[in-house]
């Protein structure tokens, strides 16, 4: 199987990824595609933390 265009992009991309800022990683995903990389617990668990942050301010 020859090595296309399309894996040289994805290579390139995984390569260099970590060059990129979060805004410009997140770019193009919906809070919900980024919102399921997460269990609720997580979530929960993040929320609490920053109810209780919220709290001392």
């Amino acid at each position: 199987m020859p090595y296309t265009l399309e894996d040289f992009r994805r290579d390139y991309t995984r390569d260099h990824v970590d060059l990129l800022t979060p805004d410009e990683r997140l770019q193009g995903l919906s809070l919900e595609e980024v919102l399921q990389r997460f269990s609720p617990e997580e979530l929960q668990a993040y929320l609490a933390q920053r109810l209780r942050e919220r709290e001392h301010e």
